[in-house]
């Protein structure tokens, strides 16, 4: 029980999350179509931020100032196996900067995901899972530039998660891919998107719902303790936010990163975000950083740094993962004689070919041997 506490407090000290977050068995912003084993318990807390120095576009007024902008959210994810099928997770966003005079929100929002996944087929190469997913508006102020869009209200969407193994045997230790599909709906028609602290006189109010269509691919490449990733993500509106809106463009970003697991309960994730989605302005009617500042519209790169836990382990794993940490050890034993022969395997083959050559330059040899016989006659 104090091991559980203290981590928990740590997690919550060193926690500013991801933008997006995920939960059971995946990426940085790709889920895998497997879920959670009934009675786990895993906890998320990550870093991550941009900044960029603000610079005036055209001649800059007499009482200008060059300024960093910083983008900085935090969250701490829970997820819990319900069942073998199905488990849940729970988001906090405990800060976010919006860059109005409230500076950020402390808390911001609450997100909950419940997913139905781990049913496989393709002789188990194949797992597919499907999700709710919930955004509660808790946070002071919505609508903010640099990052995804949110209305403020309930927000909710469904997903489906695709994986490839290419091994069926030992999926986490050899290279899968993972595909996401799914729609979102911000739930913002009627409420007021556009509400700037302190000045309720430039309220404005959504004439519709924004709905989007979401989609992500990622790669695993394990090697040893150290898993390399790879994923593209973004969205694609299928009915535009109001103008009023700042996140109401189309973004898609590349994520680089490496997962390094030097434990069984506590891996360390190292990512980058990389807009690879044009740099668009389409909004109108309110005070834009853009105009005057060179910054873009969404955040051109996003620096992430995490540490996940793993607190309560599944039912029936029992004296802590001992079975399994004595099943992975064994693992790696018969994968180290697999590479041994292997490595036997190609010696003997150069032996094999060294040996043909030797016979075939003392066959060589011996012809000439006779030629020059013939010639003494």
């Amino acid at each position: 029980m104090k091991k559980l506490i203290s981590v928990v407090v740590f997690s919550i000290l060193i926690s500013t999350a991801f933008s997006q977050y995920v939960g059971s068995k995946s990426l940085t912003r790709t889920h895998t179509g497997k879920t959670f084993e009934a009675g786990r318990l895993d906890v998320r807390s990550d870093v991550n931020f941009f900044t960029k120095l603000a610079d005036f576009i055209g001649s800059a007024p007499p009482d200008f100032t060059a300024a960093n902008y910083w983008l900085v959210s935090s969250n701490l994810v829970f997820t819990y196996g319900i069942v073998d099928n199905i488990d849940l997770t729970l988001a906090l966003r405990l800060y976010q900067d919006t860059h109005y005079t409230n500076e950020y929100n402390l808390p911001d929002d609450i997100f909950a995901t419940l997913k139905v996944g781990s049913f496989s087929f393709g002789k188990r190469r194949f797992f597919g899972a499907g999700m709710l997913n919930f955004r509660i508006g808790t946070g002071e102020v919505h609508n903010y530039p640099f990052v995804e869009y949110s209305s403020g209200g309930l927000e909710f969407g469904l997903k489906g998660a695709l994986s490839y193994y290419i091994d069926p045997y030992l999926p986490d230790r050899n290279f899968s891919a993972h595909l996401n599909l799914g729609w979102y709906d911000h739930n913002d028609a009627s409420k007021f998107v556009y509400d700037p602290p302190k000045r309720p006189d430039r309220r404005q109010e959504a004439g519709n719902n924004a709905q989007e269509f979401q989609y992500a691919l990622g790669f695993i490449y394990p090697v040893g303790q150290v898993d390399f990733m790879l994923e593209a993500s973004g969205i694609k509106y299928l009915v535009q936010p109001d103008t009023m809106v700042y996140g109401r463009e189309d973004f898609t970003y590349l994520t680089p990163s490496i997962r390094y697991k030097p434990y069984r309960w506590l891996s360390l994730d190292l990512a980058v975000d990389l807009r690879i989605s044009k740099d668009v302005e389409e909004t109108s009617g309110v005070s834009l950083w853009t105009k005057d500042l060179s910054l873009p519209n969404y955040a051109s790169w996003i620096a992430h740094l995490g540490f996940n836990f793993h607190i309560l382990a599944p039912q029936g794993e029992g004296n802590g993962g001992f079975e399994r940490d004595r099943f992975n050890r064994r693992i790696d034993y018969f994968n180290g004689v697999m590479e041994d022969r292997d490595r036997l395997e190609k010696v003997r083959d150069e032996l094999q070919k060294l040996k043909k050559q030797r016979e075939d330059a003392e066959k060589e040899l011996e012809e000439l041997k006779q030629i020059l016989d013939e010639e003494g006659k």
